[in-house]
Order: structure tokens, then sequence, then C-alpha cells
């Protein structure tokens, strides 16, 4: 990966409707069956997004978040709800999504320290499930079971909240009765080739991906909780007082 991008991070309701569209196409580019009303209702329902450019200020991916969605409360944790995330092609080797979510994780843990955060994510390939081995000490759902079943009860509640009748709990899944973006057949084959003890697990976790079905995820958001990379970046965040403005 040779050609830079940057990161701009935006309250959702200022993103322009050009930019939207923009989005959108992203999404269209990498996701079957894309309802455009389905994607602007999705994202105004958010709070913030990470948009990254080119050098030319061309949009190149997008990632959405959200703070404890459609009213959620729980009197121990907060939630940060990671939404829609895509790189075009030609970036998706940039290391920019992943220092843009630590400053992200290091200002809500400073501005809101009250509670314990958790990070409620939802995959619907094996690249968004592989940042939990690469990054999390301990997170749900995982090869060590025994170690981190702990989070499924909050997965559970959160899964019951969001998304109602969506949500399988005894598959860990999220199927909804229609067609809301899977992935194109040229990312799944992807999966499918790929040889690793995770991406395998992920495969029998989520077996219907290929049709869209979403894997539940969760992991505490605390520096004693990540590694190497993300640690370092939070943590450096933190100490410089480098935050988002959240």
């Amino acid at each position: 990966m040779n050609i830079p991008i940057k990161y701009i991070f935006k309250k959702c309701e200022e993103v322009s409707s050009s930019e939207k569209e923009r989005m959108f196409l992203l999404m269209c580019q990498n996701y079957d069956h894309m309802d455009k009303q389905i994607f602007l209702n999705d994202f105004s329902n958010k709070d913030y997004v990470i948009v990254f450019e080119d050098g030319q200020g061309n949009i190149q991916g997008f990632s959405t978040f959200a703070v404890n969605p459609k009213g959620y409360q729980n009197k121990d944790y907060n939630i940060l709800f990671s939404g829609d995330t895509i790189i075009s092609g030609d970036f998706t080797g940039s290391q920019e999504l992943v220092k843009s979510w630590c400053v992200l994780v290091a200002s809500l843990l400073h501005k809101y320290p009250d509670k314990t955060w958790m990070w409620y994510l939802l995959s619907k390939g094996h690249r968004t499930y592989m940042y939990l081995p690469f990054f999390f000490e301990k997170y749900y759902p995982s090869v060590d079971q025994e170690h981190h079943a702990d989070h499924f009860a909050l997965a559970d509640e959160c899964s019951s909240f969001f998304f109602a009748d969506s949500w399988r709990p005894s598959k860990g899944t999220l199927r909804f009765s229609e067609k809301m973006g899977q992935l194109k057949p040229f990312h799944t084959q992807r999966t499918y080739s790929k040889k690793s003890k995770h991406v395998d697990f992920f495969l029998e976790m989520n077996p219907h991906f290929d049709e869209g079905d979403e894997l539940v995820c969760m992991a505490k958001l605390c520096p004693t909780n990540l590694k190497r990379l993300a640690k370092i970046t939070v943590e450096r965040s933190i100490n410089s007082q480098s935050f988002f403005d959240v």
C-alpha cells in the first residue's frame, strides 16, 4: 500500500448529501443487495463517522459509530457500536483505520470514564472478525470460549435490544428478514481460501456469512485489554491529550 490516505472525524449530521452518495457507492462496490434508503436510515442513526480521503480529497473509505444506540442504558456499561465500515480496494493496506479507531476509543475513555466501555461489533466477513484476535486479549466469541463467554450475556442483552427478532442467541448471529447487504462473491471466496484457526472459527460460528448473516462480537475497551499497535496508539493518544470532539 503506497497510496497515502488521511482520516477526518465528523459527526454524522455534518456529512453532506454528496459525501453520503460516495459512501453508498463504496458499499455497492463491495456488497450485494444494498438499498439506498436503508443505508441512509442506518447512517442517520449513527453518531460519528471517520472519513478516509486520498490526496485529491476523494473519499476512499469510511467507518460509522454510535454510542449507546437507540437509547440503550446499562448501569455498568457504555456501548460503542461499530456500523458500516469500508476501505476502497487500493487503500486496504493503510493503517489509518486502526489509528483513527484508537483515537476514538481514547477520546471516549477520556471523556466518559464513569462506566466500562464495551465494543459491539458485527462481522459480516472474516476481515472484520480478525480485529478481535489481532487487537484484544479477551473478546467474544473466541476459540478460547471458556475464558470469554462471560461477554455473551451482554451481547445477548444488546442484540435483543438493538435487533429484536433478527437476533438468534443460540447461534450468536443476526439474520434479517430482508436482504441488508452481503459481501460480494470475490470477498467470500477470499475468506474460504484463508488458512487460519481464527478464520476457521469465524466460519464455524457464522457459516452463512455469504448470505448476509452477521456474527455478534464484543470486547472490553481499555488499554489493559488491548495489545500491540492498538494499545500503543490508545495510550499515546491519552498521554498526548490527542482526542476527537465526542
